[in-house]
């Protein structure tokens, strides 16, 4: 373990202290111990090359690899569970837990527990209680090994046994799970659900592997097929287009039209619906191939007409109408009680998903199908299930009811369940569906073979599961009919055949990235490690305290206002008053956030897994309120109870993946020269007869030039307070708007206007972030260029959202109008994961020029397939800033090499390096800047070297440390001229001196830790910064501005809170409105003067702070130290302890260098 690592004696002395210290309030005895617990497991597990998920399957891991006995096994985990709880413990369960803690780092270290804590700690584990109960409707338990007849397990428990034993087979009981002998992992994770238990043997009907690993309900509905559903099913779909048809706009709108006919309640219009569908989904009507707007709308009319006869059978509004359902035998649902779309997160089955329409009372699901029922058309029930429903809809419906029954604990005649088929009259098209459980057990017995493919996948690469990407593998039923042949088929081999078409290093890269991607996707499902990395299963793993710490959730939240944000809308805002969250809370939540919203209990905590989940987006965040504009609004207002409390948590999402995987295959399927330049297999053309059109900057012009003649694409380093946005942006696309055709005016391309033709050249301009998006439509509105923007108006600054499509053609009724508009408009803006899940622009425009901002935070398969779509493209960044956050380690993301054992049917990865991939980490731009220096071209990049932000005292180091090669100079703009700050009040002390003297100051912090306080809080920097801001404040005076004066960059959002408080005592108002964030969301921002708290107090921290570097030239890079520094414009002021620092190289350099230029306090 090197020197930054956390110390056993570090850890023994927290558990100490857990005993001796009398002030603790249990809830913070019970947090410590989690802490302490978690700080063991990260470091016993960090060299393993292993993701574990949650402590569970980390303590059992570590205690099996340190040989502990099985008795103080079962103690360790008895306190892991206590540690996760706010119930307080009894004094002699308090020095069982510590017992057991400090055994566990012991063993972990190995290093013995110190005599001052051995005298604290009972001799012995706390005595053994027999007739525990377990509790049999779900037990969660880790596999230790198995045989023919039984699983060996350790379960999550206080239970009477030290080993069960899970029984495969109960053919008495109509119970077989066998097939799990082909996918058991020693450590996997199980749910044993609705269980029989004779000690020790547990026979559970259902098992459910590694349950923290959320499948989408639909997706694994959709791999039910008429050839069968092979596990890797899930994935081959991920890799298909989107699809974009006549159809699925059609579902679109019958999803609409239910939705409508709900919120109306009997004063429904179709056109009303036809309208809104038409402007939300116009990019996909414009480019739907085929389109026929007049079958289109007959078939909308036929949906709309038979959901209203469904609507009124299911909820009657009128005596004639109730009995007419009476008649059909159907039970009669309250109409008030109907919900639209809600959400749920089911761990139990390891499932989630969103439902069409159910009642609160949960006596009412229906799942709605716009599509085709050849059974009901050729009035053929299914011989399998005796009725007329699709296997895959049967499939969906019935895991949804899993859900409910799980949730919910729900009895088998509680729900009643409908399969709704909207193309046909509710006789044929509204079934009444049976609950099936032998069809409920092969869908979970498929999600849990998806499930075990994928973990396989990402631990051992995809290239070992290449080869069953085959049609005739994937047909594992055997079909070979007349319709598999003539239409499956080929829809299969148009996905697996490029698979199998690679180049030997188009096959190294799309394996490699696909595991990466895999990977990443596993540890944002389940985590790697708890407590240091974000995951979907926090939402129940991470306890309440924590969360509350990390700012992950709020609680005890009321409805103050429920509105509707247009007619017919339903209610889709919701204003929540926002209670005290407590002392050291400060929320990670941003506008445009994905949320849950949900109500709990009182008195009890709120969880996700109990509860009906409103998916929606955060509107506005205040401190004592805050707005959710739903996904879905209900028609009914008290739907939303007043009474109860509600709590928002962060939502969860696969499209990160799903895009990632599309970008892949898309870019297997661009044509070779395209594939062959983007992995280095030809050179970039370049025509350098080319000129401008005219002259824009005696600078930049050459940049320009140079970007103009490249014909393959151009790289540009943009190093901070360059103007990559503000200046070579522009010029750019200006250039580029100019060339040829001339710039096009607004009126020109408005709406319902005549132009037809395609613009010589449209441009592409995207970027990583929304905020990023913010700034080029800043630019292009200044520069008076016409574009339109792909996004959601809830993630757009509030000036822009007119140029976002369904605005800017809200008052063109006609769909070749709108066509001509978007073909007429040469600019296109928004951010790549939104251009990922919108390709079907691409079909409509042709982009001669993509332009991506911010590229050095792109991970390669986010881009990849996009740049395949377009004829050059210009990628602009800096890969000395912040880069994109990876979960996985450095090593599992990097390019491994062949190993001699490897070398029967392995691809080698090897030739990876030889293109300069280094490692999946890095971004696309990064590693065709080493490719280019590689190949000794310059011709291919350029560097923006001036730079009019820094004063060049503060610019001093940064240059010397960062950027050698870039060589940074000022622009100079006035403030880098001026020789003096412009602090003229009179010193208070030397301090005040010290202030007016240099621009790159440090002020040593002292030691102030408290054993009941958080490592990632420091109150001596803390009132350090405070006093700092007071300072500065009188100094500015009248010319002070909280946005652009002074702002504070701190590590950890804990240190923020604390800082907050204590300008909160100075009762300066102005001081309550300035910017205080970490570094990663300071990151293209800018002040007059930054002040960066260091924060850390253990030396162990060090990995953090500094844990974004690598060496360039022999030189270490630090990007997030890069990054402080360089948001300075006038002064910079640190403060940190030199006790620790001192222990980093690049730190001890920067406190010598301040130390040479006088600044050191």
């Amino acid at each position: 373990m090197n020197q930054n690592n956390i110390s056993a004696a570090e850890l023994f002395l927290r558990v100490r202290e857990l005993l001796i210290l009398p002030e603790l309030e249990p809830k913070t005895r019970n947090k410590m111990m989690h802490d302490t617990l978690i700080l063991c497991c990260h470091e016993g597990v960090k060299e393993t090359k292993q993701a574990f998920g949650n402590l569970f399957s980390q303590v059992d891991y570590l205690c099996k690899a340190h040989g502990i006995k099985v008795a103080d096994k079962i103690a360790i985990q008895t306190m892991r569970r206590h540690s996760n709880s706010q119930e307080p413990l009894s004094s002699e369960d308090l020095k069982y837990d510590a017992r057991a803690l400090a055994i566990f780092i012991s063993a972990v270290f190995g290093m013995d527990v110190p005599h001052e804590l051995n005298v604290l700690i009972p001799h012995t584990n706390r005595p053994y209680q027999k007739g525990l109960e377990i509790n049999n409707r779900r037990i969660r338990c880790i596999v230790k090994n198995w045989d023919s007849d039984f699983i060996r397990v350790d379960i999550d428990q206080d239970a009477d046994e030290e080993e069960y034993l899970v029984q495969l087979k109960d053919e008495e009981n109509h119970i077989n799970h066998t097939y799990l002998w082909d996918i058991l992992k020693e450590g996997m994770q199980l749910n044993l659900l609705d269980c029989q238990v004779k000690q020790p043997i547990i026979t559970p009907r259902l098992i459910v592997v590694e349950p923290d690993y959320l499948v989408d309900i639909s997706s694994i509905a959709t791999c039910f097929t008429a050839f069968g559903h092979h596990p890797l099913l899930y994935l081959l779909n991920q890799m298909k287009p989107r699809a974009n048809t006549q159809a699925t706009l059609l579902g679109n709108f019958a999803g609409a039209a239910l939705d409508d006919i709900i919120n109306t309640n009997g004063k429904y219009q179709m056109n009303e619906t036809i309208k809104t569908n038409f402007r939300e989904k116009a990019l996909e009507f414009c480019t739907c191939p085929w389109f026929d707007a007049k079958k289109f709308y007959t078939d909308a009319n036929q949906q709309a007409f038979n959901l209203q006869q469904v609507v009124d059978i299911l909820f009657p509004r009128t005596a004639s109408q109730a009995q007419m359902s009476a008649f059909r035998g159907e039970s009669l649902y309250d109409r008030k009680k109907a919900i639209l779309e809600p959400s749920f997160v089911c761990e139990a089955l390891g499932i989630q998903g969103r439902v069409d329409l159910m009642t609160t009372d949960c006596k009412l699901l229906v799942e709605q199908k716009s599509g085709r029922n050849m059974n009901i058309e050729t009035h053929q029930v299914d011989p399998g299930y005796h009725s007329y429903q699709l296997e895959p809809h049967y499939v969906q419906l019935l895991l949804y009811y899993g859900v409910l029954q799980h949730n919910f604990k729900l009895s088998n005649d509680r729900v009643n369940i409908r399969l709704l088929y909207s193309k046909y009259q509710p006789q044929d098209g509204l079934m009444v569906v049976a609950y099936y459980h032998k069809l409920f057990q092969e869908a979970i017995t498929y999600r849990n073979q998806l499930v075990a493919a994928s973990f396989e996948i990402a631990k051992e690469g995809f290239e070992h599961a290449l080869n069953e990407f085959t049609p005739d593998v994937l047909n594992v039923a055997g079909t070979q009919d007349f319709f598999y042949n003539k239409y499956l088929k080929p829809q299969i081999e148009a996905i697996t055949s490029p698979l199998h078409n690679l180049s030997p290093i188009e096959e190294a890269y799309f394996c490699r990235m696909m595991t990466f991607v895999l990977r990443e996707q596993m540890i944002s499902k389940v985590g790697a490690q708890e407590g240091t990395n974000t995951s979907s299963s926090d939402l129940w793993t991470m306890p309440l305290a924590e969360k509350k710490d990390a700012g992950n959730i709020y609680t005890d939240l009321h409805i103050i206002r429920k509105e509707q944000s247009s007619a017919g809308s339903g209610y889709d805002t919701i204003t929540l008053s926002v209670p005290d969250q407590g002392k050291d809370f400060l929320p990670n939540f941003r506008i445009g956030d994905m949320v849950y919203l949900y109500t709990y209990k009182l008195k009890e905590e709120p969880d996700v897994r109990k509860a009906i989940l409103y998916k929606g987006v955060l509107q506005e965040i205040h401190s004592d309120e805050i707005v959710v504009h739903l996904t879905d609004g209900q028609q009914n207002a008290d739907i939303f109870e007043m009474n109860l409390p509600y709590a928002i948590e962060h939502g969860t999402s696969d499209a990160s993946t799903g895009g990632s995987i599309r970008n892949l295959h898309q870019f297997i399927c661009a044509p070779k020269e395209k594939r062959d330049l983007l992995l280095g297999q030809r050179a970039p053309q370049r025509d350098a007869s080319l000129t401008l059109t005219r002259h824009y900057d005696d600078v930049l012009d050459d940049i320009i030039l140079r970007a103009k003649q490249a014909q393959d694409y151009f790289l540009l380093v943009g190093p901070p307070g360059t103007g990559k946005t503000s200046r070579a942006l522009k010029f750019m696309v200006e250039e580029a708007l100019n060339d040829g055709t001339g710039m096009p005016t607004a009126e020109s391309i408005a709406p319902g206007g005549k132009t037809s033709q395609q613009p010589a050249s449209s441009i592409l301009l995207m970027s990583y972030t929304n905020r990023a998006v913010d700034e080029i439509c800043e630019m292009l509105v200044d520069s008076g260029i016409p574009f339109l923007r792909l996004g959601s108006e809830y993630s757009c600054d509030e000036r822009f959202r007119p140029y976002l499509v369904e605005k800017a053609i809200s008052d063109c009724p006609k769909l070749e109008a709108i066509k001509q508009y978007i073909i007429g408009t040469r600019v296109i803006v928004g951010t790549t994961s939104m251009m990922t899940s919108k390709p079907f622009i691409f079909s409509l425009k042709h982009f001669k020029l993509a332009i991506i901002d911010e590229s050095s935070q792109i991970l390669e398969p986010n881009l990849i397939g996009l740049l395949s779509a377009v004829d050059k493209f210009i990628l602009i960044g800096d890969y000395k800033q912040l880069p994109a956050v990876v979960q996985q380690s450095e090593q599992d993301s990097g390019i491994p090499t062949i190993n001699d054992s490897q070398k029967g049917g392995i691809i080698d990865m090897s030739i990876l390096q030889d293109i300069c991939l280094t490692n999946c980490r890095n971004s696309l731009f990064e590693r065709l800047i080493h490719w280019e220096d590689h190949e000794e071209r310059s011709e291919f990049i350029g560097i923006l070297r001036r730079q009019g932000r820094m004063h060049p005292e503060i610019a001093e180091f940064p240059n010397r440390m960062f950027y050698r090669r870039e060589k940074l100079e000022p622009v100079p703009c006035p403030h880098q001229l001026e020789t003096e700050l412009s602090y003229t009040l009179p010193s208070e002390d030397a301090l005040d001196d010290l202030l007016k003297e240099h621009r790159m100051i440090f002020l040593p912090s002292e030691f102030c830790k408290e054993p009941n306080v958080s490592d990632k809080i420091n109150a001596n920097e803390a009132a350090i910064v405070v006093d700092l801001l007071r300072r500065i404040h009188r100094f500015y005076g009248e010319r002070f501005d909280a946005k652009k004066t002074v702002g504070v960059i701190v590590p950890y959002r804990n240190q923020i809170a604390m800082v907050r408080k204590g300008i909160e005592k100075l009762g300066i108002p102005e001081l309550e409105k300035i910017s205080i964030d970490t570094v990663e969301r300071y990151q293209g921002s800018q002040r007059d003067v930054i002040i960066y708290s260091f924060t850390i107090q253990n030396i162990w921290q060090l990995d953090f702070l500094a844990g974004n570097s690598f060496v360039e030239d022999g030189a270490i890079i630090d990007r997030k130290l890069n990054v402080a520094i360089t948001r300075a414009r006038k002064q910079m002021i640190m403060t940190g302890n030199p006790e620790i620092l001192r222990n980093n190289q690049i730190f001890s350099e920067l406190m010598n260098y301040v130390k040479e230029k006088g600044g050191y306090f």
